[in-house]
């Protein structure tokens, strides 16, 4: 009878351990981002591991477009969080790509930036909030000044014969077509005459030597000097000036791109409580000061306010926010699909003009 008890002792011991392993053990939580992008870094991961008893897994994509693919593909159930710019957040959201926030439980969701939480393009008709703003930056002209050997201060410089072959442009059809709208003079660069855009980008497309999607894809050619000027990620001017490459970083007088960047809840995920404890971490003023801070990390501006607040002088000058900001700021945001495409279509033309 007492080995029986025994026995009977040790499966049910058994059991429990194995019970507790499969409901407590370490979980996965996969996160969509850009590859080197504040994110994936060491003091990113291994504290939210180390608080949570978890595992965090990247997977990287090189476009926005590419995002939407993954998330369209298998992301459900499969991808936790995803970062997204403001524009392509509201085409997540209206497909069914992203999950409500409820943001009553982010403990740092009022200490970021009001204008930025606003937004419709992040919130629906309901009131639902599908997006939490965590960087800001802008798209400008990044150049570099010795191989130019002058001061720019006009988008007119991509189109100069004088940069013929040294010129790289941003793979991206909105960046393109708001730059070109900017460049040509339109009044609203979201409702451009799409007939003189396409003139001008295939203007362009004499100058230009190739085109960029990711930081490395712009940093390598750039440090080599195959390149000289090309619309820039204020985030990645900073860090080619951070790991001594030099690049002027500008804000052209016609105009500049701006866009900001939201955490989403990918539609299906099993780890929702701990998808809205990544999201509160990104927000968080422990994560956004360091990485604020981390000028070879890539970083834009930061959404938390409190960080914004305590930014040091050289810091804010890296970030380029030391100064005033242009009055002609156009934010990346949604446009109808019918437009989108329109742009699509005709940036691919260009692309592939002989």
């Amino acid at each position: 009878m007492k080995k029986t008890v025994s026995l009977l002792m040790a499966v049910l011991l058994l059991f429990v351990l194995l019970a507790g392993c499969a409901g407590g053990g370490e979980r996965t939580l996969v996160v969509a981002n850009w590859k080197g992008y504040g994110s994936d870094s060491e003091y990113a991961v291994e504290q939210f591991e180390k608080a949570n008893n978890c595992k965090v897994v990247h997977q990287y994509y090189d476009s926005l477009e590419q995002m939407l693919t993954m998330i369209r593909q298998g992301g459900n159930g499969k991808i936790d969080v995803v970062l997204s710019n403001m524009a392509y957040t509201d085409t997540a959201k209206k497909e069914g790509l992203i999950s409500a926030i409820d943001t009553s439980k982010l403990e740092n969701y009022a200490s970021l930036q009001e204008s930025l939480k606003e937004v419709e393009d992040v919130v629906d008709e309901e009131g639902k909030v599908y997006g939490v703003p965590w960087m800001w930056g802008t798209t400008a002209l990044g150049y570099n000044k010795e191989a130019v050997g002058k001061e720019i201060d006009s988008w007119s410089a991509l189109w100069d014969e004088a940069n013929q072959g040294k010129v790289t442009m941003f793979d991206d059809h909105i960046t393109a077509v708001l730059v070109a709208a900017m460049y040509i003079g339109e009044e609203d660069p979201y409702n451009a005459d799409l007939s003189k855009i396409e003139e001008a980008l295939m203007a362009l497309k004499k100058n230009c030597k190739l085109y960029w999607t990711s930081y490395d894809s712009f940093a390598k050619p750039y440090s080599a000097g195959e390149i000289t000027m090309g619309p820039l990620w204020s985030g990645a001017a900073t860090q080619l000036n951070a790991t001594g490459v030099d690049v002027e970083y500008v804000y052209p007088k016609e105009g500049v791109v701006a866009w900001t960047d939201y955490w989403c809840m990918v539609e299906g995920t099993k780890n929702e409580d701990l998808a809205m404890k990544w999201i509160d971490w990104m927000s968080s003023e422990d994560f956004q000061k360091e990485y604020s801070s981390d000028l070879e990390g890539q970083p834009p501006v930061p959404a938390n306010v409190k960080v914004q607040e305590t930014l040091s002088d050289d810091v804010r000058k890296a970030l380029y926010i030391d100064g005033d900001m242009p009055e002609k700021l156009y934010f990346q945001k949604a446009i109808p699909e019918e437009t989108n495409q329109a742009w699509l279509d005709l940036w691919n033309k260009v692309k592939a003009a002989q």
